[in-house]
């Protein structure tokens, strides 16, 4: 198959001309020191803190304990392998604002791509103190509380094909004991209904989530709440899984008859 040339765009936007620079630059060299990120773009230390800053918060790099700049959990990360989880966003949304205006917290839309949870969705609260829009970002399933949620509709033999089989990730590869922790959890999870993340994914950020299943009983994603962990407490007591569900209420019955070939 014959390509195009790629040639330059007429207006270039340099902030993200700069940003993509230094994905590539991270993605190529491994690890990247902020001296030599400014010197890889050409611009002050201070700018390119600020375009790795950014490129941290949405989970592109992370930073080691000697303040390299190294490939982050979205750098590698496909797609989710089809259109569905479109439709399913868009069916969420007013649900979802919903939610928010009654918590007044963040809330979020999460599936599960393996041993991944990804945020597809996000309705940032608008109190001063809140969880920030994370649409994009991939934790570890096992560690957020949408993911957990999501874990907990396997049965254990799905669930040791993710952590413990010959071809599970060697990243994500459990030991007996912390397999059988896992199991312990999600059964935890079964059982109320709910999954909750403190600190996990973040120091200082709580969430709760519900699963999100069509007609057929098939879990397609989960509905979360985030917040700061000073609030989740007082969240729970007044009764934020309830008003979730009802939101889950509402949109399972506009997904009833959504029916993802790949659903997981």
């Amino acid at each position: 198959m014959r390509t195009r040339p790629i040639s330059k765009p007429t207006y270039m936007i340099e902030s993200v001309h700069n940003a993509l620079l230094l994905l590539n630059a991270v993605r190529d060299h491994g690890s990247l020191r902020l001296k030599d990120a400014a010197e890889e773009i050409g611009v002050a230390e201070s700018t390119a803190h600020r375009l790795l800053a950014m490129l941290v918060y949405h989970g592109f790099v992370v930073q080691d304990e000697s303040r390299r700049y190294l490939p982050g959990p979205s750098m590698g990360v496909g797609p989710t392998g089809s259109s569905w989880t479109r439709t399913f966003r868009d069916a969420c949304l007013d649900s979802m604002h919903e939610l928010s205006s009654l918590t007044g917290e963040t809330v979020n839309l999460v599936v599960r791509t393996g041993v991944e949870s990804r945020v597809i969705g996000a309705v940032e609260s608008e109190r001063l103190l809140r969880v920030g829009n994370r649409q994009g970002h991939v934790p570890p399933a096992r560690t957020s509380a949408g993911g957990r949620v999501l874990l907990a509709q396997l049965d254990d033999t799905a669930l040791a094909d993710l952590y413990r089989s010959d071809h599970a990730l060697s990243a994500a590869r459990l030991s007996s004991a912390e397999f059988a922790q896992l199991q312990r959890e999600l059964r935890a999870v079964a059982e109320k209904g709910y999954a909750t993340a403190v600190d996990t994914v973040e120091v200082g950020l709580s969430s709760v989530a519900v699963c999100l299943r069509n007609g057929e009983g098939v879990a397609l994603g989960a509905l979360v709440v985030a917040m700061p962990t000073t609030r989740l407490q007082a969240g729970l007591e007044s009764g934020v899984v309830t008003q979730m569900r009802r939101a889950a209420d509402k949109i399972e019955s506009c997904v009833h008859d959504l029916r993802p070939s790949d659903a997981v």
